[in-house]
């Protein structure tokens, strides 16, 4: 548990602990204010597992139970974790649902704690959404914030603007994320796996850029983190097409569209298959078929067969 204490997306409020002077012992707290810090932690535990829907399933059912004694902090956490499991499939618009009830609430129940994940959480939806101006703002205060944690968060999402924008600054960014995350390296494993993956985007040594996407994918397998593992796959299929290593590049994107599939994240899969359409055009490979005839059905949103459709592309007997 420890390992994974600083990946929590938020910390569960504290429990009022025992007092340490004599006397009676204090009644242990009622079910009603421990089943709902419960819950939401089995949520995070399943959100760090990948297990998505579980996770929304748990913070959903803690989101209850915190308005039947109007816990409007816990209520607010809740709606926030939605958030964060709703975007890490993509499914954005519900995401933004959440993140509008919860700061709604952080603003009328003046909850100043939350402010900062609040803000980080809308400046990722902002970056999925490309609305970069957007995100800027909402990163200025986490930018500052004496909590490491945040810093290092937001500083992620500010290297990401940054490269995504191809600034001239983009190196700098990225040196003060890697000098922050360095001074603070234990349990940031996840912040150095993304590092490695900006260095290996800068750089133009082909040897380096193996070297540096080798070492991310190592991490990100140790952490199990299969969000993170598939987008280095996706980030080196694309340097495999560049040099036209097409073969590689085919299984790198098949690897990472199984596990976009097995995670439910329909935005993604439809992004690898329209990669894997051109190269199979372009090597008059019989899967292009598949490939045009799937992308036609999440173009469309038309999901009834959606677990049948890595079958066709599986080269696993």
């Amino acid at each position: 548990m420890k390992r994974y204490q600083k990946y929590l997306i938020l910390c569960l409020l504290p429990l009022t602990t025992l007092a340490c002077s004599s006397g009676p012992a204090e009644k242990p707290l009622p079910a009603s204010i421990t089943s709902p810090d419960n819950i939401l932690s089995q949520g995070v535990l399943q959100h760090n597992n990948n297990d998505y829907p579980r996770a929304i399933h748990s913070f959903k059912k803690a989101l209850t139970q915190y308005r039947s004694i109007d816990n409007q902090s816990g209520i607010a956490m809740s709606c926030m974790n939605i958030a964060k499991s709703q975007m890490a499939n993509n499914h954005n618009d519900a995401a933004q649902k959440y993140l509008d009830k919860a700061r709604s609430i952080i603003t009328r129940a003046s909850l100043k704690q939350l402010e900062d994940h609040l803000n980080l959480l809308e400046s990722s939806l902002a970056i999925k959404n490309k609305s970069y101006t957007q995100a800027l703002q909402l990163l200025k205060t986490p930018l500052i914030s004496n909590n490491d944690n945040i810093k290092l968060a937001a500083l992620k999402n500010r290297t990401l603007i940054s490269f995504n924008q191809k600034d001239e600054n983009r190196q700098s960014w990225l040196n003060e994320y890697k000098t922050l995350q360095s001074k603070n390296s234990q349990n940031t494993d996840s912040h150095l796996a993304r590092i490695l993956r900006f260095e290996a985007e800068l750089t133009d040594n082909e040897r380096e850029k193996f070297e540096l996407l080798t070492q991310s994918l190592a991490i990100s397998r140790q952490l199990a983190n299969r969000t993170a593992i598939a987008a280095n796959l996706t980030q080196w299929a694309n340097f495999d097409i560049q040099k036209k290593a097409l073969k590689e590049a085919e299984d790198k994107l098949l690897r990472a569209l199984f596990i976009r599939h097995q995670l439910g994240d329909k935005k993604n899969s439809l992004a690898l298959l329209k990669q894997l359409n051109k190269i199979y055009i372009e090597t008059d490979n019989n899967k292009q078929t598949h490939a045009k005839t799937w992308i036609e059905k999440l173009t469309q949103n038309q999901l009834i067969e959606w677990d049948q459709l890595f079958s066709v592309f599986d080269t696993y007997p």
